[in-house]
């Protein structure tokens, strides 16, 4: 099935192609409390979209034909959509939809004059907004608390009451300030890095910095809330991964781990916030090749996948992409296949929006190294295409511009000398339009050039495939030039070919020696 959203009327459609069985159970239980005999037209309309595996209006008003089901049939529709959206607010009920509810609630008890009812539900409404820190519903929390007012003071205490909240109203205020501080420093941040990716330049490096820079406070008033200590931490820790400072970054993406572990009912209200920081914290162990870590950090994504995953499928697709760039470094290519195979049924579940495309080209990516490992070059070739063919200012701009080396090295393998020639050229004139044309790919476009003309030759080949090995160690002997190594292990494919080994066993030596490494320093961690 491929989901399209080209046109407005697939809408209905794409949300119920969206819902999990107990989600579509759930609705047509409610659906059918109000029916007495018969089906419900609208859980017929439901059963029409559901059976579908392409959007296919013409094909439902022809499987209704004639039918007065087709009667006011956008109406229909219309109410269809809300009604669904009504069961899920119903069905998937948290802190929000119920600090919501309760606000409401508050209103209907006020204007049937009940207010000592309404107080009673105005301060558990106020002691949770508090706990949870959402200060968003705070003003209106404590404009009711002065509507009511008069319920509870006397002449002499109501101006000190009104001061009292007031001052509280203020300190919500300027907390929330706090908070949207360090999102906008935040966001700033990853306003560059979605697109550019890791740092390659002292250009990007400064930017960077001039952001974190406003990031640095210690004041305890400044971080006294969950959300502040939060969102300066995540801003600081991607600001270190990009720089390559992943030892520093792990300090704090674990004190933000932490954070959610200590205060869980924060889960409840932010759970697309921890899983993207145990996702961030597992990419960096990996980074680190802390291996031991990375597989709880997993565990832990996996637990909440099975909590949480029917909420929206995107955590699952989150967890299980990581899962392929884990086992592509452990040279396991045939078990990252199989997750790769799995995901594309869950792509086939979803709506193709930006974030997801921006998953499926980390997947192709993923699956185009995965074919190389195997050897299976035409496949790679295949995966690698599709990110060359996307719009490349909607990407991260480092994996467009190495997968362009990647497709050099598949046209080596491939021993298309020809079409390689004109590939090195037009790859030169793309790095070079984009700022990435940095010393580590320069020597792996002179290799290619001066190795296509010696393809017969292996001993020259072994001996240029050394060269090109100490060149690119060397390139990469900084924090920063060192990024460019975790986009594609050529190091690893260079000794393949000089030890004439497969791609694959190189792999698995490798991880067997760091795990042998990291189990003999586990007193250091």
């Amino acid at each position: 099935m491929s989901i399209k959203t080209s046109t407005t009327s697939n809408n209905l459609f794409l949300l119920i192609k969206s819902l999990s069985a107990s989600e579509k159970g759930y609705i047509k239980k409610q659906a059918s409390i109000h029916v007495v005999g018969g089906q419900n037209k609208y859980i017929r309309i439901f059963d029409a979209f559901d059976k579908q595996k392409e959007f296919n209006e013409e094909e439902i008003l022809e499987k209704f034909k004639g039918d007065p089901i087709l009667h006011h049939f956008s109406v229909s529709k219309n109410y269809l959509f809300k009604f669904i959206l009504k069961c899920l607010e119903s069905f998937h009920s948290n802190i929000k939809t119920e600090l919501r509810s309760s606000l409401n609630h508050i209103e209907i008890l006020h204007n049937k004059n009940l207010p000592s009812v309404a107080k009673k539900m105005l301060i558990k409404a106020k002691a949770t907004a508090e706990q949870y820190e959402l200060y968003e519903f705070m003003e209106e929390i404590i404009d009711w608390e002065i509507v009511l007012l008069v319920e509870e003071a006397n002449p002499k205490n109501y101006l000190e009451l009104v001061n009292k909240y007031f001052k509280e109203l203020y300190n919500s205020i300027e907390k929330k300030k706090t908070i949207i501080g360090y999102k906008h420093l935040y966001q700033k941040l990853r306003a560059k890095t979605l697109y550019i990716g890791l740092t390659r330049n002292d250009e990007d490096v400064l930017e960077f910095q001039k952001i974190f820079e406003q990031s640095k406070t210690n004041s305890k008033n400044m971080l006294s809330t969950f959300n502040a200590q939060f969102y300066r931490n995540l801003m600081q820790a991607n600001f270190m991964f990009s720089l390559n400072e992943l030892a520093n970054a792990e300090q704090l993406l674990q004190s933000n781990t932490k954070l959610f572990e200590s205060n869980k009912h924060m889960i409840n209200v932010k759970p697309f916030a921890y899983i993207g920081t145990l996702r961030n914290k597992a990419v960096n162990e990996l980074s680190l090749m802390q291996y031991d870590s990375l597989f709880k950090t997993i565990e832990k994504m996996d637990a909440f996948v099975s909590k949480y995953g029917s909420i929206n499928k995107y955590y699952e697709i989150l967890t299980e992409n990581l899962k392929l760039f884990v086992y592509i470094p452990m040279g396991e290519f045939e078990k990252a296949k199989q997750i790769a195979e799995n995901l594309e049924l869950l792509y086939e579940q979803i709506a193709q929006t930006k974030i997801i495309q921006k998953e499926r080209l980390l997947h192709n990516y993923a699956l185009a190294y995965i074919y190389i490992g195997l050897k299976d070059f035409k496949l790679a070739n295949n995966h690698i295409n599709k990110i060359l063919n996307e719009p490349t200012e909607n990407f991260r701009s480092d994996l467009i511009c190495f997968a362009h080396i990647i497709s050099l090295i598949i046209y080596f393998e491939l021993g298309n000398t020809d079409l390689l020639d004109y590939r090195i050229k037009a790859t030169y004139r793309f790095l070079l339009r984009r700022n990435k044309l940095h010393e580590y790919e320069k020597q792996i476009l002179l290799f290619l050039k001066a190795a296509r003309k010696k393809k017969g030759d292996k001993q020259a080949l072994v001996i240029n495939f050394g060269e090109l090995k100490n060149k690119l160690l060397e390139a990469t002997n900084g924090p920063i030039e060192k990024n460019a190594l975790s986009l594609f292990d050529l190091i690893s494919w260079l000794e393949s070919k000089i030890e004439n080994k497969d791609f694959v066993q190189i792999k698995k030596e490798k991880f067997a020696q760091q795990q042998t490494f990291e189990a003999s320093n586990a007193h250091l961690h």
